[in-house]
């Protein structure tokens, strides 16, 4: 018996010995010999919601960084109820164009078609049975139905080196959704976005769905003339075919001189427009002297004036004559003849 036991102590003993000698093997494994383990990966950060935060996509240049302008910029987070007189909003806005000109084409804006709910301002479009309008395309004359929209224009105006982005819904309407900047003389403009988001195929509308005007304006006022780059970067269509009136985009220019001009969709640069003394033809901010006061290039004053910013909806001339202009049945969809902006901000560049 008692050998028996002895044996059982020793088995215990040995087993154990055992065991221990290989736990201290396995601790004192050169690093080489000792598999690694993947790290868990760094869950990605949540994209930001706050407007002002949301990085702006434009160098300020060295040594400056984005200051951000409260007095201009606005995220609509208040109510503002339609009025039928000249009004201002928010402290920043009045519900009508900057001067009493009513529209183009069969265009008509009025105040009651500006709001501002949930967050958001909306530009709506509307008619009255029998109002018509009168307006030249060409060299033709037309009378159509009027198509009442709505304009705002900033109580403030800005100046270069400034930029500016938007977060907008293009309506899904024969009708341009817009958002410029236009000077108080009429004689400089940059169009930060002009677009025609019906999703149509009446008389050649799918092209326009499919792409993003942007551009600018110099002007002389008397006798008339206007200059507009007229490439094919002015039409933004992606690298694909894209209906822009699907989603929200954010859009945006930073008008760095009166020579620069830089367009951003959604933080990504599409367009950049500049003009040198070497410059002529499409390429070029002002190649035929318009801001000139001698009307010598070495004059050029180029976009360099202030300018109101102006969100607005318009049937233009043009579009109205080919066709493209609402009909009473489309009207009847309100969601789909709004425009939607949640929020529009300005940011300057500053000295560190």
């Amino acid at each position: 018996m008692k050998k028996v036991i002895l044996f059982l102590v020793l088995s215990i003993t040995i087993q154990s010995c055992s065991s221990s000698s290989k736990e201290i093997e396995e601790e004192t494994k050169p690093d080489s010999e000792i598999p690694e383990v993947e790290p868990e990966p760094e869950p990605e950060p949540e994209p930001t919601t706050d407007w002002k935060a949301i990085p702006v996509p434009a160098n300020p240049g060295d040594g400056k960084s984005w200051e951000f302008q409260e007095d201009f910029s606005d995220d609509f987070n208040y109510v503002f109820e339609p009025v039928t007189t000249l009004t201002t909003f928010g402290n920043k806005w009045t519900n009508f164009y900057h001067n009493t000109w009513q529209g183009p084409g069969p265009t008509t804006w009025k105040h009651e078609n500006i709001r501002v709910s949930d967050g958001e301002l909306l530009i709506h479009a509307s008619r009255v049975d029998g109002e018509t309008k009168q307006f030249n395309s060409g060299n033709q004359s037309y009378n159509m139905a009027v198509t009442r929209l709505g304009c705002v224009t900033s109580s403030k105006r800005v100046q270069y080196p400034v930029f500016v982005e938007a977060r907008v819904k293009i309506a899904n309407a024969f009708f341009a959704s817009n958002v410029w900047m236009l000077s108080p003389d009429d004689t400089q403009e940059i169009d930060i976005l002009e677009s025609y988001g019906a999703q149509n195929t009446r008389n050649d509308q799918e092209w326009f769905s499919q792409r993003l005007h942007i551009s600018h304006h110099v002007f002389i006022r008397d006798p008339f003339q206007d200059y507009q780059p007229k490439d094919d970067s002015t039409w933004y269509a992606g690298t694909e075919p894209t209906l822009w009136s699907n989603e929200w985009l954010r859009i945006g220019v930073y008008w760095k001189s009166p020579t620069e001009l830089e367009y951003y969709l959604n933080g990504e640069l599409i367009k950049t427009m500049e003009s040198l003394d070497n410059v002529g033809g499409k390429d070029g901010i002002d190649p035929l002297n318009y801001t000139s006061p001698t009307g010598n290039s070495e004059d050029r004053t180029g976009l360099s004036k202030e300018m109101d910013i102006i969100i607005n909806a318009e049937v233009q001339n043009w579009n109205a004559a080919a066709g493209r202009t609402p009909t009473d049945e489309e009207l009847l969809n309100e969601d789909d003849h709004t425009f939607r902006v949640d929020w529009i901000r300005i940011f300057k560049p500053v000295d560190n």
